[in-house]
């Protein structure tokens, strides 16, 4: 009876992976044939399984980001990243894009910047990272990432543009700092007339009460000399 338990027990651990692997490469099929959908629910059940490939996490959060379930594929990457190792980079990448599509983009950069930390050589995330600053108005930032995205893909069609928003941005980072600089004079000037002001006035009450000081002081002096006033009875 042992033996035929433990006979049964390998059986069903070994259909259980079966059912798992077939899970998890019929997602994989269906999300690489475009069908989000269709893929979802296959994924959603291989992630739960111990011993998931890390590509499951991913595959996951791409299909929920397609059918416009930002909240969800966000909720995925973050799991996934709890335990990912091979595909750590391409986690913190999508949810970037997930951040982009939500508005947040400075949590996107952040999350495009993790991804650079893992893989510095991560083009797509130095130019998604950039796009994601220029619309912080970190027009520096965004400049330099723009500059590593094309030393890295030096024959990107996209060349052309990027080199002319580079130069629009220079020129706005150019006044930015220009318009900062005349900002903070004019404060500063401000600040020294209100200064100024400042003790003018002290100095003209000090003057004010030294004069109310030297005639009181006369009166009581004139009280003094005189003597005492005394009513007629």
């Amino acid at each position: 009876m042992s033996k035929a338990r433990s006979c049964l027990a390998s059986l069903f651990l070994a259909a259980a992976a079966l059912a798992w692997a077939g899970s998890f490469e019929e997602g994989e099929r269906l999300f690489r044939e475009d069908q989000p959908a269709q893929a979802a629910p296959l994924l959603e059940k291989a992630v739960l399984e111990s011993g998931t490939d890390e590509r499951a996490w991913v595959y996951l959060g791409v299909c929920y980001l397609q059918m416009g379930k930002l909240d969800q594929a966000a909720a995925v990457f973050r799991k996934g990243l709890a335990s990912a190792q091979r595909y750590k980079k391409d986690l913190y990448y999508n949810l970037g894009v997930v951040y982009v599509q939500q508005g947040k983009n400075a949590f996107a950069a952040d999350m495009f910047g993790e991804a650079i930390a893992v893989d510095a050589a991560y083009a797509s995330a130095f130019l998604l990272r950039a796009n994601a600053r220029v619309n912080t108005k970190d027009y520096a930032g965004a400049v330099g990432d723009y500059r590593r995205f094309l030393d890295l893909e030096p024959s990107s069609p996209k060349r052309p543009q990027i080199e002319s928003l580079i130069g629009l941005l220079e020129r706005s980072a150019a006044d930015a700092a220009r318009l900062a600089a005349e900002a903070e004079a004019k404060r500063l000037a401000d600040e020294a007339a209100r200064q100024a002001l400042i003790e003018q006035m002290a100095a003209s009450l000090k003057e004010s009460a030294d004069d109310t000081k030297s005639v009181s002081g006369g009166a009581g002096s004139v009280q003094g000399y005189g003597d005492e006033l005394k009513l007629d009875e």
